[in-house]
């Protein structure tokens, strides 16, 4: 999949009071680090398994000392690529802006993470654009582009994806719904869960095993309603 994601993120008239600078340093906390579904796919088999890496990263091009990136590698089973992204926060009149950019060559991005000091090549992401509007609450934000969606090239050209997430301090749980020009539509919701290490081997192994399981029965679905 391929988009640019810009985020709005606005407090809400419970929410305790944070500056949209403030709110921008909140996120980008909760956002980053190593998360994994570890827990959604023990309870529910039929969930691939997936590991999420996001670290934030420096951007030697930029000026606006209030703006900040964060570097996102997904995995499935924790060894083939899904997706990989730029995420650039910054503070808008009502909270923050979050655009997310994919790599023209994604490769070079790779590995970014495990680099003593992360950075992001501006010259390397794709600019092109959908809205997602969060809100900020006390512990959480939330939101959801639904029923506009993002146009997207994944699973074939022409579709269309709609996202809903919600970000706390330990949890990143998001849904993709897609649709196709013929009318087909699958999502599987993801709960991340931050973790403070890797899986050991074996467990990892175990998920995924239960977790290709999973996606082989998604995929047969979708493609028998094709």
């Amino acid at each position: 999949m391929t988009l640019l994601t810009t985020v709005v993120f606005a407090q809400s008239g419970q929410a305790a009071v944070l500056s949209p600078t403030q709110q921008v340093q909140q996120v980008v906390d909760w956002f980053t680090g190593f998360f994994t579904n570890s827990n959604q796919v023990a309870s529910e088999p039929m969930t691939p398994f997936l590991t999420m890496n996001n670290c934030a990263a420096s951007v030697s091009e930029l000026s606006n000392t209030e703006t900040q990136y964060v570097h996102l590698e997904q995995y499935i089973g924790g060894v083939s690529l899904l997706r990989t992204a730029a995420y650039e926060f910054s503070p808008s009149d009502i909270g923050v802006n979050l655009s997310v950019f994919p790599y023209f060559d994604r490769n070079a991005a790779l590995g970014t993470c495990d680099r003593a000091t992360p950075s992001i090549d501006l010259s390397n992401v794709v600019p092109v654009s959908c809205d997602l509007s969060l809100f900020y609450e006390p512990n959480k934000f939330t939101g959801t582009n639904d029923p506009i969606g993002c146009p997207t090239s994944f699973p074939e050209p022409g579709s269309t994806v709609v996202s809903t997430v919600t970000i706390t301090p330990n949890t990143v749980n998001s849904l993709d719904f897609f649709t196709t020009p013929d009318g087909d539509s699958f999502g599987t919701p993801i709960a991340f869960q931050r973790v403070t290490t890797t899986p050991e081997p074996m467990t990892t192994l175990s998920l995924v095993g239960i977790g290709l399981v999973g996606l082989l029965k998604v995929r047969k679905r979708y493609h028998s309603n094709s």
